[in-house]
This record gives C-alpha cells, structure tokens and sequence, in this order.
C-alpha cells in the first residue's frame, strides 16, 4: 500500500510538465465597449518568449467555442494570411494572432470566457485568467430615414442626419442603411452607437461653408471640422460594415487618390482635389490667405476632441482631406476597419494623442502615417500628460510613411508602446521616430516585436532629431532637442530596403540611447547608419545577401 501511495506522489509532480508544453495565455480581456448584446471580443497577450505555441483554443463557459487555428476574418488578419502564404520563408513563425470574437450571445446574460495556447506538440495549456462579460441589454435602435434622411446621393442630408443623433436615446443605436448619404459636418454626442450598414455610405459633401472652422482643442486651430465631431464626450461606438468617405480627392487610373506632387504645387490640387480643392480655394479667396495656410486649414474626416471611450469597428474609412482620424482622448479601441487613404496628401490614417489605444486587425493603406501618436510641440506641451499606454497588433500596412509613428510632435513624451505581430510592405519605415531640435520630449520605453517588413521604401527602424516639415504653418515656441531612448527592437524580419535598414541620428547634445536590436534578420538590406548615439546594442542582427 504504501509503494502505491509513493507511485501516486510521483505521477502528479511530474505530470504537468509532460502535459503542458505550452505555457497558460496571460490577459486575457475585452476592449471596452467591444461587447454589445450578442457577441464581444477577446484579446490576450502574446506567448512568452522560448514558448512554442501555434494557436490558441477559446472556451465560453468551459465549452470549446473556436480557435485561432482558423485565424477569424477581418480585414487586417485576411491580408495578413494572404501575405504569409506568399513569402513563408519571410514570414517564418514571428507572427500569431492573439483576438477572436464571440458571437451567438443572449442579451443581459453573463458568460465566462478562457483561452488555452496550444503547443507544437498538439497539447493544451491550462486556462488562462477566466474573464467574465455581461452582454448589454437590446438598444433601442432608430433609422436616420425616419427623420428625413434620403440616401439618394443627390439630396444633402446634414439637417436629418443631425437630427436623428440627436433623438438617439442615451445607450441607443442609430442606424444609417439602405443608400449614400451626403452630408456636411455632424456632432455625436455621448452614450451612443452610430452604427453604418453594409449598405450605406456617409459621403462629405463638396462645400466648404458645411464644415464650420474649429476654434479650440489641440488639433483644433484654423482648420474645418470634419464630416464627423465630438468634443468632451465618452461611450462612444462607430461601428457597421459600411463606408465613411471624406471625398477628398478624385482618383487615378490605379484606383488610388490622386495627390498633389508637391504640396506647394498649387495646380495639382485644383486639378486633382474635391473637397480638399474646395477647402483650400475657399480660405485663399473668402480670407485671403495664402495657399500654404489654406491648404493646411483642410479638415480631417472623424476628428474626436477630448472623447473618452470610444470604439470604431467594421467600417471602411477612406479618402480624407487631410487626416482620417484625429482623436485626444483616452481608452480607445480601433478594431478590424478598413482604412484606405493612398495617395492623399497627409492622409494619416489615425493620428491619436492619449492614453489605452489599441488597434487591431486593421488594413491600413496609407498615405501618409498610419498610427501615429502626437504629444504636442513646443515649450507649451511641456509637462502635460505623456502619450501611450498602446498595443497595435495584427495589423497589415501597406504604404504609409510610417507604420507605428512617434512624432513629429513629441513634447510631453510619447511612451509605453507594444507594437506586435503586424505586417508591413511597400512602407517607408514600419517603425518611425521623429522629432526636431526644437520640439522637446521624445519617446520611450516602446517595444516593436514579431513584425515582418517587405519592400522597404526608406529605412525599416528610424530614430531621428533630423526632421522638419517644410509645409508646417503653425508657430510654437521653442525648447529643448527631443530624444528616443528605451528602445526594442526584437524578433522582426525585413527584406529588401532602399536605404539604411537601421538608422539613429541625434545630436552631440541630445544623443538617442539604450536602443537595442535583437534576433533581427534583414534581407537585401542596406547596413546601418548611427550618428551621435549610446548604448546601441545589436544582438543576432543578421545581413543576408
């Protein structure tokens, strides 16, 4: 009996290394306001380092509902597949995919959710933390033609539009279907969903005079509104499977929008621009200014002014004026959205000053930066609130002059940033730091890991004091050279670059430092250029011809 009870001791010290290979999920969480009445979504952190998971196992409830096996369609993760399955040698194993949405769900109900990894051996892990979610309750929902609007492409439906926002009852859903509808500049307000149906499109309408001037907030100085506003407000949900287009360029014969070739060339936007034309013509003749400050008085399609909580999925967005999204604000979540602003001039995709962001699974063709993060310019930013606190991951890019972007503005620091298992091609640097001499602040503490980069237009890592925007109209004072430090770089594979794959330019007196490269391999790619650096670090950094 007791050889037996010595035989049991034994088999259960033993037994959980011989059946876990793979390590438990850690984070398990939901985005805020990703869960509605039936469904919601879950992310979770990647596997440590040294693991060998290959895909994860989400249980609802202790049930199997789904894996990550078959990677969920959005419109980041289907570019992404189709990527990895062109270039698996370029691709390797760096990349997984760590969100899945649950749907089937019953109103008002509360559920439990966990994740098990599964390893290359084909066992699970345990569980990892077991998240609770309470699904909402049934909105009330209201449809935007019950209060005049037409979606006939033809009639302006700004006032009915508007209207219908705002008799949205609070928690409720307005609903936008069934056409293409013209309007001029919109305020949402708190406590609501704008939700866009497959079927609808939310166009700008090519008149200057329906996009008021903004007069205050820090992206808010001398340009228009956009097509949608809100400032101090919180919960709120754009959402839907339709499409919000800025219409702010005609396009090529490549499908792409037409840009001016030089943004001091006035021809090309009179030739090529719609409403970006109409806005910039308006402020040369109604105000008299220049064609420099009327170009820069554009405005960017969604602009968001000290909104918190907030939840943009499913959509398409494209075609901005000058950006797509301008949003300050906290806990922000960007989810699955299909952002088309290639070639537009400044056609930033998002452009976020703030704290909590996500993005995931976006498509993101770019014409200018992608996600990037704005922390003020100038001695006036200084000491205000630092920007961060992000995770972008399972995103595809596909031109873009940067990927993930700190800068230029960078005043009161941009910080704390995970950049993670993202796909970049045709982009000219995937992760681009830049600031000036005079700007202040800098960047910190940011990790960029498992990302594959292809066809590199510039260089695929820049940290660099060197920049300036020679099209820039504003004026600020003065402070002291911004800096990049606390920088990872780990995990990636790059191929092909038409210059420096990895390049840190600071000054003698502002020198980036404790920047490291690690488990890096570069493909055709042209060597590094440092200047004015310390405690630069390159571990496993490989050139392959």
């Amino acid at each position: 009996m007791l050889k037996k009870f010595i035989t049991l001791i034994v088999i259960c010290l033993v037994l959980p290394g011989s059946v876990y290979a793979a390590q438990a999920p850690e984070g398990l969480e939901s985005p805020l306001l990703s869960t509605n009445d039936v469904s919601t979504w879950l992310c979770w952190q990647r596997p440590q380092k040294g693991d060998d998971v290959i895909y994860y196992n989400i249980y609802q409830d202790g049930i199997k509902i789904g894996s990550t096996q078959t990677v969920i369609n959005t419109f980041g993760t289907n570019a992404m597949k189709k990527f990895q399955k062109e270039n698996p040698e370029l691709c390797e194993d760096l990349i997984i995919y760590h969100s899945y949405k649950v749907t089937g769900l019953k109103p008002e109900q509360e559920y439990s959710f966990s994740v098990r990894a599964v390893g290359k051996d084909g066992k699970e892990s345990p569980d990892s933390n077991i998240l609770k979610i309470k699904t909402e309750k049934t909105p009330e929902i209201i449809n935007a033609k019950n209060f005049g609007a037409v979606g006939d492409g033809k009639t302006v439906d700004t006032e009915a539009l508007q209207k219908a926002i705002n008799a949205t009852p609070e928690g409720g859903v307005l609903k936008i279907s069934d056409g293409v509808f013209l309007s001029g500049a919109l305020y949402l307000k708190s406590n609501m969903t704008l939700l866009i149906e497959k079927n609808a499109t939310l166009l700008a309408i090519n008149e200057a005079e329906a996009y008021k001037m903004l007069t205050s907030g820090i992206y808010t100085t001398n340009r228009y509104n956009g097509l949608l506003n809100g400032v101090n407000i919180k919960n709120l949900r754009i959402v839907g499977e339709g499409t919000i287009d800025g219409n702010g360029w005609m396009k090529d014969g490549n499908g792409d929008y037409r840009k001016a070739g030089s943004k001091t060339r006035e021809s090309d936007v009179r030739n090529y621009g719609i409403l970006a034309k109409t806005q910039t013509l308006y402020l040369m003749e109604k105000e008299g200014r220049e064609f420099k400050k009327g170009y820069n008085g554009r405005g960017s399609t969604l602009t968001l002014d000290r909104t918190d909580n907030l939840y943009i999925e499913g959509l398409t967005m494209c075609n901005p004026s000058l950006h797509m999204i301008v949003i300050v604000g906290d806990n922000v979540t960007i989810n699955n959205v299909n952002f088309l602003t290639f070639d537009a001039n400044n056609g930033d995709v998002a452009d976020y000053t703030g704290r909590n962001y996500k993005v995931l699974n976006c498509y993101m063709d770019s014409g200018d930066d992608s996600v990037n993060f704005n922390a003020g310019i100038g001695e006036e930013a200084i000491g205000m609130q630092p920007v961060g606190n992000a995770w972008i991951f399972n995103n595809y890019t596909r031109h873009a002059h940067g990927g993930i972007t700190l800068g230029s503005h960078t005043a009161s620091w941009i910080e704390n940033i995970l950049g993670e298992d993202n796909i970049y091609e045709l982009t000219e640097v995937p992760f681009r730091c830049k600031t000036s001499e005079i700007t202040g602040g800098g960047g910190r503490n940011v990790t960029f890991r498992n990302n594959v980069m292809k066809d590199i237009l510039i260089n695929a890592f820049l940290f660099t004091t060197n920049y300036t925007d020679i099209y820039a109209v504003g004026e600020f004072k003065a402070t002291n050279a911004g800096i990049f430090y606390n920088m990872l770089v780990e995990d990636c594979n790059v191929q092909n670059t038409k210059k420096a794959t990895f390049k840190i330019e600071g000054m003698e007196i502002a020198k980036h430092h404790d920047i490291t490269l690690r488990n890096v391999k570069i493909i055709n790619g042209v060597d590094e250029e440092i200047k004015n650096a310390e405690n630069i670090t390159q571990e496993n950094v490989t050139y392959v011809k």
